[in-house]
């Protein structure tokens, strides 16, 4: 009778133990990724060094705005004024630190910058209505949705004038690559029509004439249809 007792008592022990090893193997793997992912922000400002600096240095030289020859590591007057140049830029406030705005708003940048590189591979692909892939064709939001998809960034299919109602209007003066504008191609003055912000002026869209194809705003056409723009990333 004893020695039964004492071996169920060892497998619920054994029992116990098995779960206890568990909730600490969980809880080993999951606290530290939750201090990572909340840790991932650091505030950068004149002064500092490091690894962080010079990512920020590269981001902002791919986004033209640090123009020192090298990457030096070293937060200083320069990388400050490129700073302040891009929150200008951006419409933040021009502190030349970093916080985490700046730094989101630099991020998304980078993305959106190597999204519009990309867009130009797509030049030609013929228009189709609803279309979302290079095989099928595009529709103007049809090719929003798959570049916004391809590079990562969560976007439901949707139409140009529900698209509208997303994101933060941009000022035509602040317009960056990567922002969405919009146009109405019919008299009812309704948004109709969307595309990706180039720069200098341009932007690439889906055209029922051309397919993919890049355009000037400042043209009489697009400009008198221009209704305004987003940025939704």
């Amino acid at each position: 009778m004893i020695m039964v007792h004492n071996r169920n008592w060892g497998s619920q022990e054994n029992l116990f133990i098995l779960v206890t090893v568990i909730i600490l193997f969980i809880g080993i793997i999951l606290v530290p990724a939750r201090i990572h992912a909340e840790s991932t922000f650091f505030s950068l400002s004149k002064g500092m060094s490091g690894p962080q600096v010079s990512e920020l240095q590269r981001n902002l030289q791919e986004l033209g705005f640090f123009k020192y020859p090298s990457i030096t590591g070293y937060f200083g007057v320069v990388t400050k004024q490129a700073v302040e140049d891009f929150q200008l830029a951006y419409g933040l406030r021009a502190t030349g630190m970093v916080d985490e705005s700046s730094q989101t708003a630099i991020a998304h940048a980078v993305v959106k910058q190597d999204m519009m590189s990309n867009a130009l591979r797509y030049i030609g692909v013929p228009y189709r209505w609803g279309g979302t892939t290079p095989v099928s064709g595009f529709d103007c939001s049809g090719f929003v949705y798959f570049m916004f998809q391809s590079h990562g960034i969560s976007m439901s299919r949707t139409t140009s004038s529900q698209l509208f109602t997303m994101g933060v209007p941009v000022e035509r003066s602040l317009l960056q690559p990567g922002d969405l504008v919009f146009f109405s191609m019919s008299i009812s003055g309704q948004v109709s029509h969307v595309g990706f912000y180039l720069g200098d002026g341009k932007f690439i869209s889906a055209l029922s004439s051309k397919g993919i194809y890049i355009q000037s705003l400042n043209t009489v056409y697009w400009g008198s249809r221009y209704l305004g723009a987003k940025r939704v990333y």
